[in-house]
């Protein structure tokens, strides 16, 4: 009967310390992005086969990702902060070891920043952006002080320099975008001066004017670039991005209907590789804007949900790291949509559970994993927590 007792205990304190609404959130984006990239990639199943590998791929991963979400959960994400020497090695030993080891997929011949585990493509670098959240918050947290005296940001800036030369190693320039906004995000939820904002981005435009004279920038990331204001001239780098717009309009307001899209089928060759980068071009053709503006609303209600959590963390680390997780998933949003929309040069960008990479929703979870974390203990009783406010 103690046991029992015991068990009711320990059932009753994870449903009170579990946040649903942000784990329902994922879980309702994972399985409309299954069905997306089930639509996108039906017809090509053959030999009886029921679902694509992308498909497959994707589902392992999101259960796999919802058991680690719910195992870090159970974990103070205090300790898991003071850890982050570990994982900071782990993820940069990754980086390393796929530099010299890793493949690049078929879509994707211009980057080897991915390991064939099989099962699926894992790329290493969206494992380093959980890292990085890990150890920027603590970073961020030591020097919360003097975090606007220029001895503090000068390390700082060392810190963003590491995940993104690794990244830019292995050829993956989505990626080192994505770190920016993370870097500058979390800087601002940590409060520096807007000071260093406005000499940050002129140092970006003087550096990207320099990258771009003296070629740094330079083949397919170049034409990529320039494409976007002469599309005339450039049909061919333009032709996955200018179908993907005429699928997203072709829909109307409700589609043409699950599985019914012309443009969004693999076989079709209307919109190459749909589900992965191009995958709201499904939800735009086969269900129309209001399926459209459901994915946004999803990813947009979880990132508010997460930033909620955040400003109600017990400590500063706890806000942080909420903070840089909104900012990466925020960070992916608007990149994958300004792709889709022309408004950004095409450079292989997923939208966070709805594309098929399964490397991406795993880690996404991971991070979801910290947030239920910050979520359970900040709602612990203030007399049993170790901490200064």
């Amino acid at each position: 009967m103690e046991n029992l007792t015991d068990n009711r205990k320990g059932v009753f304190h994870f449903l009170k310390g579990t946040d649903f609404i942000a784990l329902l959130l994922a879980m309702l984006s994972s399985a409309y992005g299954l069905a997306l990239v089930y639509s996108a990639t039906h017809k090509t199943l053959t030999d009886g086969k029921l679902i694509s590998s992308d498909v497959r791929s994707m589902f392992v991963s999101v259960i796999l990702g919802l058991i680690i979400a719910i195992v870090v959960s159970n974990i103070d994400y205090e300790i898991i902060s003071k850890l982050w020497p570990l994982a900071a090695a782990a993820c940069v030993g990754l980086m390393v070891f796929t530099f010299f080891f890793g493949k690049a997929p078929a879509s994707r011949p211009d980057a080897r920043s991915w390991l064939d585990l099989k099962v699926f493509y894992f790329q290493p670098s969206e494992l380093l952006k959980v890292g990085f959240i890990i150890s920027f918050s603590y970073h961020l947290d030591m020097v919360r002080d003097k975090i606007n005296e220029l001895k503090t940001i000068i390390p700082l800036l060392i810190h963003i320099a590491i995940p993104i030369g690794l990244v830019l190693l292995t050829g993956d320039a989505g990626s080192a975008l994505i770190f920016m906004i993370m870097f500058i995000g979390m800087l601002f939820f940590a409060r520096v001066h807007w000071g260093y904002f406005i000499a940050g981005i002129c140092a970006i435009i003087v550096g990207f004017v320099v990258a771009w004279r003296v070629g740094i920038i330079s083949g397919l990331q170049r034409t990529r670039i320039v494409a976007l204001f002469y599309p005339e001239q450039y049909e061919a780098v333009m032709y996955q991005q200018e179908h993907g717009k005429i699928a997203l309009g072709s829909g109307g307001l409700f589609g043409q209907g699950f599985l019914h899209g012309d443009m969004t089928q693999a076989l079709s060759g209307g919109v190459p590789e749909n589900q992965n980068d191009m995958v709201l071009t499904v939800a735009g053709e086969e269900l129309g804007f209001i399926g459209a503006a459901a994915v946004v609303l999803l990813l947009g209600f979880l990132v508010l949900k997460i930033l909620k959590t955040a400003i109600s963390a017990r400590d500063n680390v706890g806000y942080l790291m909420c903070s840089g997780i909104a900012v990466m998933l925020f960070a992916q949003v608007l990149v994958n949509i300004g792709m889709e929309l022309s408004l950004l040069p095409c450079i292989g960008i997923t939208l966070p559970l709805f594309s098929a990479g399964g490397s991406s929703s795993l880690c996404i979870y991971m991070a979801l994993g910290l947030e239920l974390s910050i979520f359970r203990y900040s709602q612990a009783p203030k007399e049993t927590l170790f901490y200064t406010r």
